[in-house]
């Protein structure tokens, strides 16, 4: 017999985390060794080609796939074998496009963005390095959306492992080569690039940029890897829905029809964040110079790219945790398409259960990051970059304290689109944008708070997004959420499991090894935490046994 679609959904949603953290695994891995050699002025050129390619990225990622997705499980719980071989192939064209636009978008936008936005001109060669991996991604996420409509995760989970595994191999071999060749160049020399410089300090100055941009060669060859891996796979493995003979125009144009909607939606979404991000770096460059210098230590003309740097090593870890609930985002699109189809009672307890395994699973998250924020930088980057560690502690603190409704956001945005209710997301998307950029304009640009103000804007706009996201799929499918088994009992069970494991640290100074100490730590954390969701009847052992 068939597997239902909650068990369908359950096992896919395990087999997507599993993958999602062997990911973030990974990009930890990387990022330690090329912050030991690009430092956090480099991090900073680093993660502004990153904002620029994220909003671009996320509309061919996220729109489109969406739409292919919801599509297929649409019609393959109508058993119309026809109609999605007509897809396949209309998605293929539409992808091509979408990408190629996309990657032009991000090369065009380069300069005046690293210009006029970021006040960081040697921005633009990190810029040039990504752009074409966003043609490479959206082909990719063809191949993957694809399988995912029949809520086959397999291509999806292990393509994002060969793009991490290639992105971090030559990344670092492309960072290492670039810093070695610049600076004994500059030894030799006295020069960087032909450009004459006084001093070793100088010298650096002019190395970051081109070694940031070296190192993100490796984004743009994981790209490419992975889009390899999931063409294969699906010609292999969905060979019979492959016809050059059959008429696709019609497929193509509800496909279109389809993402109109989600690429507004998208659109709104990325350029929020956007603004968001943007705001935040223009805001440092209203602090007081010297007030920062005290604060961070840290003095030159790469003051404030060195902070937005320390702002995107705590996001590292940070984003940890979103990036992993968003594994549940993303099965929930074909399952809760298929329940939709197929039976209301059905999918009002699959819905309920989705929100709730996403809140559990992001307090999860934010404890351990609100619990040992300087221990994890301290691992991390104790020796290699020691000012980390004392400048990002409480930023990662409050960042993990305020990060439930980052997470909750993912899931509720992603299971609105996959109900055809992306219209409805616009407006909540302004209006969150507009009070994020207000806070931060209110706080970041105080100097003395500069960054961490950040933390405040994220929680309220997140929220905004998750009231207008859920009010929507309740009027439009009349499903009642389980407030107090989604949010109220997790939340109580993160915050008595915060205190209990706080009260413990105290006495756990005994440890001279940290990361002995971690270890030990963290499963006095997951075994309180569950014991906790078990006697607040939030999950039962029935659920758990499911979940294998």
């Amino acid at each position: 017999m068939e597997k239902g679609i909650k068990q369908k959904y359950i096992g896919s949603a395990v087999f997507m985390l599993a993958a999602a953290v062997l990911v973030k695994l990974i990009g930890a891995v990387y990022k330690i060794p090329l912050t030991s050699y690009i430092g956090a002025t480099g991090r900073g050129y680093f993660s502004v080609a990153y904002n620029l390619y994220l909003p671009v990225h996320a509309i061919t990622m996220g729109a489109f796939p969406i739409a292919l997705t919801k599509l297929v499980s649409t019609y393959n719980a109508k058993n119309n074998r026809a109609r999605i071989i007509q897809l396949r192939r209309a998605s293929k064209k539409l992808f091509f496009i979408a990408g190629l636009i996309g990657a032009v978008a991000v090369a065009a936008l380069a300069v005046p963005y690293s210009n006029l936005i970021c006040s960081s001109p040697k921005s633009i060669y990190t810029v040039f390095a990504i752009a074409p991996s966003v043609f490479f991604s959206c082909l990719c996420a063809c191949h993957r959306a694809f399988s995912e409509g029949f809520i086959d995760m397999k291509p999806t989970a292990v393509s994002q492992l060969i793009e991490a595994l290639v992105k971090m191999i030559f990344g670092l071999l492309f960072a290492r080569l670039a810093m070695s060749s610049l600076y004994n160049c500059y030894l030799q020399t006295n020069t960087v690039m032909g450009a004459l410089m006084k001093n070793e300090e100088q010298a650096f100055s002019a190395i970051y940029p081109f070694t940031s941009a070296a190192a993100m060669l490796g984004t743009t060859f994981g790209s490419i890897a992975a889009y390899a891996f999931a063409k294969a796979y699906t010609q292999i493995n969905y060979k019979s829905y492959s016809s050059r003979k059959i008429e696709y125009k019609s497929a193509y144009n509800e496909l279109l029809a389809f993402s109109v909607p989600l690429v507004c939606a998208t659109v709104i979404q990325s350029l929020s964040n956007f603004a968001d991000t943007s705001s935040i770096q223009y805001c440092l460059t209203l602090c007081d110079k010297s007030v920062l210098e005290e604060i961070y230590g840290v003095q030159g003309e790469d003051l404030f790219t060195y902070v937005y740097g320390i702002f995107a090593a705590a996001l590292d870890f940070k984003n940890l945790v979103p990036a992993v609930v968003m594994a549940l985002g993303i099965t929930a699109v074909p399952a809760v398409s298929a329940a939709f189809e197929s039976d209301t009672a059905r999918f009002t307890r699959l819905i309920n259960e989705i929100f709730k395994y996403t809140v559990v699973l992001g307090i999860a998250g934010g404890l351990v990051l609100a619990l040992f924020s300087k221990d994890i930088l301290s691992l991390f980057y104790s020796k290699s970059n020691p000012d980390i560690v004392e400048n990002a502690g409480a930023l990662l603190f409050y960042s993990a304290v305020t990060i439930l409704p980052c997470c909750a956001a993912v899931t509720s945005v992603y299971c609105t689109q996959a109900l055809g209710f992306a219209k409805q997301t616009i407006i909540p998307f302004i209006v969150a944008a507009a009070i994020r950029i207000l806070i931060n304009f209110i706080l970041v640009t105080k100097s003395e708070i500069n960054i961490l103000g950040s933390c405040v804007s994220n929680f309220l706009g997140f929220t905004i997004i998750i009231i207008s996201t859920m009010l929507t799929i309740h009027k439009k499918t009349n499903t009642d959420f389980d407030l107090k088994s989604i949010f109220i009992k997790p939340i109580f069970a993160g915050v008595i499991t915060y205190f209990a494991v706080d009260g413990i640290k105290k006495y756990a100074d005994a440890f001279e090894s940290k990361i002995l100490y971690l270890v030990i730590l963290l499963i006095i954390l997951v075994v309180f935490y569950s014991i906790s969701l078990i006697t607040l009847k939030i999950i039962s052992i029935k659920e758990i046994k499911s979940f294998k």
